[in-house]
Parts: structure tokens; sequence; C-alpha cells
């Protein structure tokens, strides 16, 4: 009975597995988040509506779970590179490093793309992936605390606030700039000609010079 039940839960699992690796190629690469429906995920999953329904109850489920799983995964890369690094300075800097890396990301631009109105955020807080998201969101803040609380302790790194204050902030700032990608702003206020990347690295290239030196005394 015991081993039944593992197959089905196996067979549960690849099933979800498959929903997100069909939304994934949906809303990253052939349309976008906005112009996918329940029936046509249902379609291109082989699954009925009903089945699809029991696996995640809205479209915005299935979008949730897929950044946590990309959270998640930078996160253990983000961990990874900077455990080697032995300063603040040095860590934060090549935190800034990755973040302009992980602005060429594909899914960094189909995130960047949907609309945050005040229809679509509450229901992405409704569903049930949230929690992880927000505890995904918390570690990530937790990561820049520590970065910034070395460097205020080996005086590599000034700060006017308190470490959890001022990485609450910068993580702010970043989210928000990952959610435009550079698209807006560049359209908007372009960067000078021929002196950087025009696109989001580019500005990411920017913001890390600028940041960086606010943490100078």
């Amino acid at each position: 009975m015991v081993e039944q039940e593992s197959r089905m839960e196996k067979k549960k699992r690849e099933i979800k597995r498959h929903i997100l690796e069909v939304c994934e190629q949906l809303f990253v690469f052939e349309k976008s988040f906005e112009n996918v429906t329940m029936r046509e995920i249902a379609q291109r999953a082989g699954v009925s509506v009903g089945s699809l329904y029991l696996h995640y109850r809205t479209r915005e489920d299935i979008l949730t779970t897929i950044i946590s799983e990309f959270l998640k995964r930078h996160l253990e890369q983000m961990r990874a590179i900077l455990e080697v690094q032995p300063s603040g300075i040095t860590k934060l800097t090549r935190l800034f490093d990755y973040f302009c890396d992980m602005s060429a990301d594909p899914y960094v631009t189909v995130f960047a793309r949907i609309q945050l109105s005040y229809i679509t955020l509450p229901k992405i807080l409704k569903t049930e992936s949230s929690s992880t998201l927000r505890m995904l969101l918390g570690d990530l803040v937790d990561l820049v605390e520590e970065i910034l609380s070395l460097g205020q302790k080996d005086h590599t790194l000034y700060l006017c606030d308190s470490p959890k204050m001022a990485a609450n902030t910068l993580m702010r700032l970043m989210i928000s700039l990952f959610q435009s990608s550079g698209m807006i702003q560049n359209e908007l206020i372009p960067l000078p000609p021929g002196e950087v990347d025009p696109g989001p690295a580019g500005a990411f290239l920017m913001l890390k010079k600028y940041l960086l030196r606010s943490f100078f005394p």
C-alpha cells in the first residue's frame, strides 16, 4: 500500500513539474503571462482542465511557483559565490556583479513584463506558494544584511543606518529595477550612446558604481 501511494505521489510531482515546464515555455518564450489561459495551459500540458485545477488553482499560483524556483536557484548560486569572498566590500561588489549577470536571464525579462497591478498583485499574494516566495525574499534580505554587517565589522563598508534597514532598502531598489528590467527607463531616459551597454546590464553596471560609492565613508 505504501509503495502504491509512493508511485502516486511521484506521478503527481511529475505532472506538476510538466505543467510548470509548459508554462515556462508559454510565459517566457512564446507568449506572455497575461495572454495565456488555464485552458490553453491544460491543452499544451496534455491534461484536462479539471486536472490542472487540482494541481494549480490559478495562473498566479503557477507564476508564483516559477518565480520561487527561479529565486531559490539563484540564492543557492549567490551563497556559493559569496562564501569565498573575504570581506564585506568584496562580497557586496560580487553581489552587484551577480545581479548584473541576472539581468540578462530571460526569466527576469518575463517577470519584468508582468504588470503587478492592484488586480494581479493581490491574486499573487493569495496563492498557496506565496509563503515560499516571501520566505525566499526574506532569505535574500538576510543574505545582504550579513554582507553589510561584515563590512561594518571589518571597516570596508560605511552604513548610515542599521544593516537590516540598509539591506531592506537595497533589495527594494534592486527588485524595482528588475521589475522594469531596464526597458521602460531606457525608452524614456536612454543612457548616453557609446558610453555603456544600453540594455539592462549597462544600467546595472552604472547602478553598481554609484551604490558602491554610497557605502564608502
